[in-house]
């Protein structure tokens, strides 16, 4: 019996997956982006998919994004459809909402209506982020689903960053949001697949899986190499100083290496008035939405970012065949053997690996493109569901 006839075999599920996810696009931000790759995926394997994301009303929507964008979830869902065809995804199956509220002292969605209670029945679910879908008590616990499986893919360190300032009572309140998170994982769901070790999964008695449960897409397999007169250097991602732009800003201005600087968010104002104050060869070039294009013209892609789990443009870069210079750091542990990569320990180390990088041509990518393609990767999940 193939894969798809197991998903198909029963007659008491209005559909064979559902993905759950704590934000839609236009917000890019990690569930937004995985959820629709992840649905697409599976639905162009063939098996039955849904797939649900957060509604915001007007006033959430003006928080969240500047204006009200969208009068009603047909229309974001429309543009969510483009927008997807835009990135190379497959054709997005089902899609339905349910209601959210965007906060802007946490930065985040909050979900305040069930989402099971308007998802149809399904066989498996795969909930993208199963502790943040749950913040509040509102959600269905797994003991009362139907479904065989529930896979929850865990993405965000919520510890890091609450721990950045390095005070004692944050340190405190970390140990608590991580404590209360693995009691969430648990409670929603059958499975747990961080995206990486930098995930805190100890002491936690639940299964977890350590597998490839995100890709890149097709889109970067068709940049073009490097040549042999491009040195080019970028960063690329959301503009906060949790990402260590601090770092790259520094780090242009010490080696005299203009950065070309892709993203947007809430500190790039106060990002761009210091390295204009010392001086920094850095662009602010502004959000990216067509990257695989944007990559072309570098051979060096630096993020020296800790707070990642498993940082998506890092995997980018790499399968567009570009060098990446990154830290030593527990999120970064599945890109190590990978070519192409350099990794430092200290601030010496940031200036030697990329000189070496500039000094070289990157090899071929291709170990890269295929851990990172995203039909494998749907492929495998779809075999944990059945497992």
């Amino acid at each position: 019996m193939t894969s798809r006839d197991c998903l198909n075999h029963s007659h008491t599920y209005e559909y064979d997956i559902t993905v759950l996810s704590t934000a839609a696009l236009p917000w890019r931000t990690g569930p937004s982006m995985f959820c629709i790759w992840h649905a697409g995926g599976f639905a162009a394997l063939g098996h039955k998919t849904a797939l649900g994301m957060p509604w915001l009303d007007g006033k959430s929507q003006i928080k969240l994004w500047g204006a009200e964008l969208f009068k009603k979830p047909e229309e974001q869902e429309d543009w969510i459809r483009q927008e997807a065809r835009h990135m190379g995804v497959p054709a997005l199956p089902d899609i339905f909402f349910f209601k959210g509220v965007f906060s802007l002292s946490t930065y985040s969605i909050y979900i305040i209506e069930d989402p099971y209670k308007v998802a149809p029945q399904s066989r498996y679910y795969v909930v993208e982020e199963p502790e943040h879908l749950a913040w509040l008590p509102c959600v269905l616990p797994r003991k009362k689903l139907s479904a065989e499986k529930v896979i929850g893919i865990v993405m965000t360190n919520y510890g890091f960053y609450i721990r950045r300032p390095k005070r004692p009572d944050r340190a405190l309140f970390a140990a608590i949001v991580e404590w209360r998170n693995k009691k969430l994982m648990c409670k929603y769901s059958d499975v747990i697949a961080p995206l990486s070790p930098a995930i805190n999964l100890e002491g936690i008695k639940h299964p977890v899986v350590h597998q490839q449960v995100t890709g890149v897409l097709d889109s970067f397999k068709s940049v073009p190499p490097v040549k042999v007169d491009q040195q080019g250097i970028y960063f690329m991602g959301r503009l906060v100083w949790d990402k260590a732009l601090d770092v790259v800003i520094e780090c242009a201005l010490k080696l005299d290496l203009p950065i070309d600087i892709y993203g947007e968010g809430p500190d790039q104002t106060e990002m761009e008035e210091r390295a204009k104050q010392i001086k920094a060869p850095v662009q602010f070039q502004g959000p990216s939405y067509s990257p695989w294009r944007d990559v072309e013209k570098y051979s060096v892609f630096f993020n020296p970012s800790l707070s990642e789990v498993l940082c998506t443009t890092t995997a980018e870069a790499l399968v567009a065949g570009r060098h990446v210079v990154i830290p030593d750091c527990p999120a970064n542990t599945p890109f190590y053997d990978l070519p192409n990569v350099h990794v430092y320990k200290d601030e010496k180390g940031i200036e030697d690996s990329i000189n070496q990088a500039l000094a070289t041509l990157p090899t071929c990518p291709d170990k890269a493109r295929k851990r990172f393609d995203w039909a494998n990767v749907c492929k495998s999940i779809v075999d944990l569901l059945q497992t």
